[in-house]
Parts: C-alpha cells; structure tokens; sequence
C-alpha cells in the first residue's frame, strides 16, 4: 500500500487520502466509522461559501457551508483558501474550532497561497453532513461586498465494515487514519 496520510503531497499538488478498496477509520468526535473505500472522485477547484459582506473591522457570524456536506458514509478531503481579504477560521462541526491552540484559533488569511502553495495547512476532512461552518475577520478600514471561500479535494464513498474487519484493522490491517472533527474526545 502507497504511504497515505493528511497532508501529504508527493510532486505537487494534493493527493487522496485514500484509494478504492483501502480501508479507512474516520474518527468524528469520540467515535471511529470503519469502511472500506468504494469510490472516489476528484473535486476541482469551486466556491464552497460566500459569507457575504462585512463591515470594517468586524467579524461576520459563523456561517454553515451546505455546499460542504456529504451523503450517508461519505467523507470528504478538502483543502481551501480564501478568495477576499479577510481572516476566515473553520469550525468543524459548527462549535468545534480548527487550528487551536490554547488562547488562540490560528485564522487563514488569501496569502496562504503564497505561503503553502499545496495549502497543506488548511487541509480538513468533513464526514457526512456534519455542517462545516466559517466566521470571517474584516481587519481592514473598509467594508467587504463579498467573503469567499474556494476549496477543492475528493470525494470518498466507503462500505461500512463488518465486526471481523473491524478487528481486522485493530489487529494491525493497514488502515489509514484520519480525524474529521475539531475535537477528538477519544481516549
């Protein structure tokens, strides 16, 4: 099996996280979805969310973006970037913060395509429709008419597993591993 993890680009750009027939283990919260990938589908670039027009210096409500959720046993791999001037934090479900630290929840600012060109950085994954959601930071003098969001990834359909395969894969199968949540409560 390809060494597969998040993150990972080998000569470019983003590369699936998983191919069909491996087995995956989507950990969302303090609960593990075993399956084995049964399609995939590349996702080009596309706007995900406008979160609209903000004022100077304000931050927008947290907005959900529907064009992010998935059907039963599917999940997502997504990368994105913002497309307007303004700081963008991701919440993963609505009240869980990505990219946080102890006092702070690292913001993506548009030149993080600059920066990590493969937005490594910004790399999530959405498991079913767990509603990913934004707030957007306008920390300039003048008002915003539009805040978008572009992203861009695969799509993964998976067979749920069985208990055998599940024991399987805890025994030592190979699976690859990916967290779909903002917090992990699994002890």
């Amino acid at each position: 099996m390809a060494e597969l993890y998040p993150h990972k680009s080998g000569l470019g750009l983003m590369e699936p996280i998983a191919l069909i027939n491996h087995n995956v283990c989507v950990i969302y919260g303090n609960t593990k979805h075993y399956g084995k990938v049964t399609y995939l589908e590349p996702l080009p670039p596309f706007q995900a969310l406008n979160i609209g027009a903000i004022a100077a210096q304000t931050v927008s409500a947290r907005t959900a973006a529907p064009n992010l959720d998935l059907y039963d046993n599917e999940f997502g791999q997504f990368r994105w970037y913002p497309l307007d001037n303004a700081q963008i934090k991701l919440f993963l479900p609505n009240v869980d913060g990505r990219y946080t630290l102890r006092r702070i929840q690292v913001p993506v600012e548009p030149n993080i395509v600059d920066r990590d060109p493969d937005l490594h950085m910004t790399e999530f994954f959405e498991w079913e429709d767990n509603h990913p959601s934004f707030e957007a930071i306008n920390f300039s003098d003048y008002a915003l008419n539009a805040c978008r969001i572009v992203c861009l990834g695969y799509r993964f359909v998976i067979a749920p597993a069985s208990k055998a395969e599940i024991t399987a894969i805890e025994s030592g199968t190979p699976c690859v591993f990916l967290v779909a949540s903002g917090f992990v409560g699994l002890t």
